[in-house]
């Protein structure tokens, strides 16, 4: 039974090591969330779709899709994670009156947006979630980050989490391998 719970200690303490090790020294995050901005030139909005760390979304497959889902148009960001849509400066009869876009970097970053003009002074962009911007010349970006952009005192807290979740479930697992080696 000695013999069991060294084996345990040290099981216990090589698992601290192998997890604490890579924790001890600065790592970057790389779980971010996905935003856009756009830019209103008239006749072109340009728009520029960026992780919320502040890097673009380099060459991602754009797809604007008219209401009804037909594609209007693919294309691609570009190397700073632009992508513009040119509908012309007066409207146009067979213009489709809501536009959906469809950002995918290929890695599970997506980004949604509905294009709506509503007049020739002031567009709106709905994202994927249902609210609506005024599109002014130049706005921020917008979008939701992803579940581990914490602060570090919460992601501390996450990883102090996890540790005592893990040591508590073997303790439990080594009490159980005891009270069953007692009762054999």
């Amino acid at each position: 039974m000695m013999m069991a719970r060294t084996a345990f200690y040290q099981l216990s303490v090589l698992m601290a090591l192998l997890i604490a090790g890579p924790l001890a020294t600065s790592v970057p995050a790389f779980a971010h969330g996905a935003g856009w901005q756009i830019e209103d030139t008239g006749n072109t909005k340009t728009y520029r779709f960026g992780y919320t760390d502040g890097s673009p979304m380099a060459f991602a497959e754009v797809v604007v899709t008219t209401k009804d889902g037909k594609v209007w148009q693919k294309a691609r960001t570009d190397r700073i994670g632009q992508f513009s849509l040119g509908l012309g400066g007066t409207p146009v009869p067979d213009a489709p009156s809501e536009l959906h876009i469809k950002v995918a970097d290929g890695m599970g970053h997506v980004v949604q947006l509905t294009y709506q003009p509503t007049d020739t002074t002031a567009d709106t962009v709905t994202p994927g979630g249902g609210q609506t911007a005024a599109v002014s010349s130049v706005t921020a970006i917008q979008g939701t980050p992803a579940l581990f952009d914490l602060p570090i005192w919460a992601s501390i807290l996450f990883g102090c989490s996890i540790l005592t979740n893990l040591f508590g479930g073997l303790l439990l697992w080594q009490r159980r391998q005891m009270a069953r080696k007692q009762s054999n």
